[in-house]
């Protein structure tokens, strides 16, 4: 009884301080200007902060510059709208500042951005624990006038969007929309609508081409240009899981003064009003109940229609698919249907029905055409849609509890065992902080589980990822989804011949993951830095790769100075499935070797995660990787 009360008090321990490290990064994240340093090194020069003063003066040109420096730096984690919701923004912890928080930048002065700019997270007082933030140290990657540049953008750029939304007496106007286009869409759209922008290359899929009169989400039949409603909604919504924010905090005038703007950038408007051309607009009907006579008709429906992009489990992985993606030229891959939380229409019933029926223009997702499909065969195929998916989006957990159980362990991800075991859910971003990085992850979580036995930790991981690495066919369980099967009318007897193939190879960069610990984990030990450590606070990594098919201890002393160890202990076992990996790897709860961690009941252990795809030539530092959180053994 004192063991549990003992251990439930190291769990609320851990507890605590990981809510108290949210809690401190929650609206502006670092220190206050007081513990500013009062002099900084940078490149070999002594810079007194107190004194610095921007040596640039701030004008129309320099505000523009400073935007391009911003968007292809600064975005993907601070957010195009400097509010700290960029794409990588839940995949950090603490999140990236938010700018426009009463307490931001907006109240310090310009020399303390500067020596935050320069000097990153790890240049934070050591009160701080600089290891845990993910801002770079930018002082070897920007030149000095590039700095003052991107700080006046962000000083005038938050002080403008924090101002309140005053509606325009005026009615909507093209000269409006024009000024606010230039001011806030030609970054990543181009001057010319032409999606060109200097941003337009940090997200997938690129911004829209308003030039061609098209927007995915419309309320037009595939390939009709959008009414001035939809265009106004895809203002006001943004587009989830893109670099596209929503833009809500501008007045419905502004808004409207967008569309009308947009419309101009295409030729295709106007011919629209001179041949009197009215919109089609496509209806939802209101959903039936679901029954399992629907679940049923849907799921062959899907098989059908729908597996040969997305897969036999929705995880975009068909076997059309893999031969048009090309993310350079913005072929993309189909949704993971297993993730409705990140479906950038919404994910309600009404939403995937209006996909469905409308499809996404400049996409390869087609429109299911009320000539073919009735009403009743889209909610079919709706109901088993949802099915792919877990009911909500999974939380992330703060602390990874390692449940202890009598007995063996168990090695294969497949066993029973696991279903009894809870799992926690860890987003994963691009590793942008060192200069060869990731910009199109398409790795975005992974799902972990432990157990202990006193003896032995075994942790459980499941991500997803559409390829597997060919050669992994010769020696594990690899399940791949099969090309739909043809009509009844198309079919024929499959020929006897035999064909004789040969052996797969392996991709040229293997598919990895790594779980990251501290080499060693003492009351006064200072966290190292997530990404790999460095020379005075190391790191072990558990990787395991898909060729050599092993999980092998690595020490880490930095992103770049990883060593084997000569000594391994790991024991894994992986499978792939319809665009999923499962991993089981144990070790000894302690061992011989110095360089291991060693693992004690109730010592709260801070665990990380990094992952490679390398069928898209993720290597080294070009990988995602997550924050530092808490594992405690029970």
């Amino acid at each position: 009884m004192a063991s549990k009360l003992f251990g439930t008090k190291i769990y609320l321990l851990a507890l605590i301080l990981s809510l108290l490290q949210v809690s401190k990064s929650n609206g502006f994240t670092g220190p206050s200007e007081s513990d500013m340093p009062s002099i900084i090194t940078v490149e070999g020069k002594s810079i007194p902060l107190q004194s610095l003063k921007n040596p640039i003066k701030k004008s129309e040109q320099i505000l523009a510059e400073g935007s391009k420096i911003y968007i292809t730096n600064c975005a993907l984690c601070h957010g195009d709208l400097l509010d700290g919701k960029g794409l990588y923004s839940q995949s950090f912890n603490p999140p990236p500042a938010n700018f426009l928080h009463p307490k931001s930048i907006l109240s310090r002065s310009q020399s303390y951005s500067y020596w935050r700019i320069i000097k990153g997270g790890r240049g934070m007082p050591e009160s701080y624990n600089p290891w845990d933030s993910a801002m770079p140290a930018w002082e070897k990657v920007l030149k000095e006038d590039e700095v003052w540049k991107v700080i006046h953008y962000i000083y005038s750029k938050a002080e403008e969007i924090s101002k309140p939304s005053i509606q325009n007496i005026s009615t909507p106007s093209i000269k409006n929309g024009q000024k606010l286009y230039e001011d806030n869409c030609s970054i990543c759209h181009g001057d010319d609508g032409g999606g060109d922008g200097p941003g337009a290359k940090i997200s997938s899929p690129f911004p829209r081409n308003f030039i061609k009169g098209h927007i995915k989400f419309r309320s037009t039949p595939f390939g009709k240009i959008p009414t001035d409603e939809d265009l106004f909604k895809a203002i006001t919504n943004g587009s989830n899981g893109t670099t596209m924010p929503s833009w809500k905090h501008l007045s419905e005038n502004d808004r409207h003064s967008l569309v009308l703007y947009l419309k101009s950038l295409s030729k295709k408007f106007s011919r629209f009003v001179k041949k009197r051309k009215t919109h089609k607009i496509v209806v939802v009907p209101e959903p039936p109940k679901f029954t399992l006579q629907s679940l049923k008709r849907g799921g062959k429906l899907f098989l059908q229609n729908c597996s040969a992009c997305h897969g036999l489990k929705g995880r975009s992985d068909g076997t059309s698919t893999k031969k048009v993606v090309s993310i350079e030229t913005d072929s993309i891959w189909p949704r993971n249907l297993s993730k409705p939380w990140k479906f950038r229409r919404g994910d309600t019933r009404k939403d995937i029905f209006l996909t469905l029926r409308t499809g996404l223009s400049l996409s390869a997702m087609p429109m299911f055409s009320s000539r073919i499909f009735k009403d009743e065969q889209i909610w079919d195929l709706v109901h088993y849609v949802q099915t792919l998916a877990p009911s909500h989006k999974p939380t992330t957990n703060p602390i990874l509890k390692v449940k202890k159980i009598d007995g063996d362990l168990p090695g294969n991800p497949k066993d029973s065992l696991w279903k009894t075991t809870s799992s926690n859910f860890y987003p994963l971003g691009g590793q942008i902080i060192e200069s060869k990085k990731v910009i199109y992850p398409i790795i975005d979580n992974v799902v972990v589980k432990a157990l202990h036995n006193n003896k032995e930790i075994a942790f459980y991981l499941h991500w997803d990822d559409p390829t597997v690495d060919p050669v992994l066919k010769s020696f594990i369980s690899v399940k791949e989804s099969p090309a739909p099967p043809l009509p009844e009318h198309l079919q024929v007897e499959e020929s006897q011949e035999v064909t004789t193939e040969e052996p797969p190879k392996p991709q040229k960069f293997p598919d990895s993951i790594a779980i990251q610990f501290p080499a060693s984990v003492d009351d006064d030990s200072q966290k190292p830095y997530f990404l790999n450590g460095d020379t005075e606070h190391p790191v072990n990594l558990w990787k395991w790769s898909s060729h050599p098919m092993k999980a092998l201890e690595i020490n880490a002393t930095g992103i770049n100075n990883q060593k084997i160890q000569k000594k391994q202990n790991l024991v894994s076992q992986a499978s792939f499935e319809f665009g999923r990996y499962y991993l089981t790897i144990k070790r000894p709860l302690t061992t011989m070797e110095k360089d291991d961690l060693q693992f004690r009941s109730g010592q709260i252990i801070p665990i990380a995660f990094n992952a490679w795809n390398g069928s898209a030539g993720e290597t080294g530092s070009q990988k995602v990787v997550s924050s530092w959180y808490n594992l405690i053994l029970e």
